[in-house]
């Protein structure tokens, strides 16, 4: 259960022997607390047996949230990416060049960055742009930007420019993360809901519900 994609995605610097330390050390801790609680209270061996499978899990449950967050920062990222690229072609930079310089200012996520400066370092070095950068963006999980590298690289083949390349990614991108809002706004009023009911429900019960039921006894016993 190491989930080494979470764990390079994560960003925590942890190598996989770090991580299966982390993970034995807290399942003993967490094991040698239920121990030490059952010596006050009636803990059976079930607790203890969780509290150390509890702790052996955490780190990995730790690596999975901080890789979920850097994939969501990336997707917001390779939007900004491919639309500062498709402005800076636009307005006549060749595509090397455009990359290039987005890749010196970073498009703002943590895995987006890294692949990009990654690319940019190869490219200095003579490799090709769009393959190191497909390469790159493969090696940490983002599929996406390995898709767009790949399609500017074989756009020459192709006979199309890379601002068509561009603009084609740029509407699909745009259109997923408008459904993705569209998604989060409809979880919106289900949450909302269940705080209200959570929130109201007890006070109706006390001042309405329970009052009129009582009454409602003393009606009968009258």
């Amino acid at each position: 259960m190491l989930v080494t994609p979470a764990l390079v995605q994560s960003g925590l610097g942890w190598t996989e022997a770090e991580l299966v330390r982390a993970k034995i050390v807290l399942a003993l801790v967490g094991a040698a607390a239920a121990a030490v609680i059952g010596l006050f209270a009636p803990v059976g061996p079930v607790v203890v047996a969780g509290a150390g499978y509890a702790g052996f899990i955490a780190p990995t449950l730790r690596a999975e949230r901080a890789a979920a967050s850097q994939r969501s920062d990336a997707d917001r990222a390779l939007v900004a990416l491919v639309e500062w690229a498709e402005a800076l072609v636009a307005s006549g930079r060749p595509i090397e060049t455009a990359f290039v310089a987005i890749a010196e200012r970073g498009p703002g996520g943590g895995l987006t960055d890294r692949a990009m400066a990654a690319a940019a370092r190869s490219y200095a070095l003579g490799a090709p742009l769009f393959p190191a950068l497909a390469r790159e963006a493969a090696g940490v999980g983002l599929s996406t930007l390995a898709s767009i590298a790949g399609d500017l690289e074989r756009s020459r083949d192709l006979g199309r420019g890379a601002l068509v390349v561009l603009r084609d990614h740029r509407d699909r991108l745009r259109a997923s993360e408008r459904a993705k809002s569209l998604d989060a706004a409809g979880r919106v009023e289900g949450r909302l809901m269940l705080v209200l009911v959570l929130c109201y429900l007890p006070a109706l019960m006390l001042l309405v519900v329970i009052p009129l039921f009582l009454g409602l006894l003393d009606g009968l016993f009258v």
